[in-house]
């Protein structure tokens, strides 16, 4: 019975699906974040489930994607098909023995200072913990985002990526610096946060979205092209290009 409310909370709600995602991406990047504070053989197990999970979820956020573009009537029907198999398959994934097995609340519990008391050792405090943490994500996104239009597809993907992970780093520690002037600078650096990873998932969805089709026997079908050139891509490059600039001209907040 679980199960099948679960199911029917993903069908018919598609915030349910994402709201799932960027949970199992928020603590996926909590792991790297903290890997020097985590010892022992467990973490990376746990991290390579939370991998395989997201990505059961994410097949089928991507056939989300297509459909909210699909107009052909044909195109759409096949792609509602495909979604609601990859929703079963979502499904069945968070309520398998092996997602259960990912309960790590007994780990959470044990004592993170014995365990990584080296690396613990190497900073003052957790404000500087977070500083230098946070500097090396935006050094990271400087280094990778520099020239977008130059790049292909593939390295896109890769700052889109360092764009999640400089961003839930600055949400994890944002409240260490909460004096007036740190807040204030949060703030903008959140909002100028979100317009980038806007405009480079609306890239890598363009970069996917023949490969979805493909996957579920539709890169032929006669109305692809509607739901894979929605978007000028140049456009969005210089957009996001734009963007990444302004993130990192932006005052730190961390210091």
């Amino acid at each position: 019975m679980r199960t099948r409310r679960c199911h029917f909370a993903l069908r018919d709600n598609l915030e349910a699906l994402h709201q799932a995602r960027v949970a199992l991406r928020r603590l996926r990047s909590a792991f790297s974040l903290f890997k020097p504070l985590l010892m022992g053989d467990e973490p990376k197990r746990i991290q390579e489930e939370l991998r395989w999970l997201a990505g059961v979820l994410g097949e089928a956020r991507n056939l989300d994607v297509l459909l909210m573009k699909a107009k052909d009537s044909d195109l759409r029907a096949k792609l509602k098909d495909a979604r609601n198999n990859a929703y079963d398959d979502a499904v069945e994934a968070l309520g398998s023995a092996r997602a259960r097995a990912l309960d790590f609340n007994e780990w959470l519990q044990c004592d993170l200072d014995s365990a990584g008391g080296s690396a613990t050792s190497e900073v003052a405090s957790a404000s500087e913990f977070a500083a230098r943490a946070i500097e090396k994500m935006r050094k990271k996104l400087k280094k990778h985002g520099g020239a977008l239009a130059e790049t292909d597809d593939e390295h896109r993907h890769r700052v889109r990526k360092d764009a999640k992970k400089f961003r839930y780093e600055a949400e994890f520690f944002g409240s260490l610096f909460d004096d007036k002037s740190g807040t204030r600078r949060h703030r903008k650096f959140i909002a100028e946060m979100e317009e980038l990873q806007d405009y480079l998932g609306a890239l890598n969805d363009l970069a996917t979205g023949p490969n979805v089709l493909a996957q579920h026997g539709l890169a032929n079908h006669p109305a692809r092209d509607s739901v894979v050139s929605h978007d000028d891509k140049n456009a969005l490059i210089r957009m996001a290009q734009s963007s990444v600039d302004e993130v990192i001209d932006t005052k730190r907040f961390w210091r």
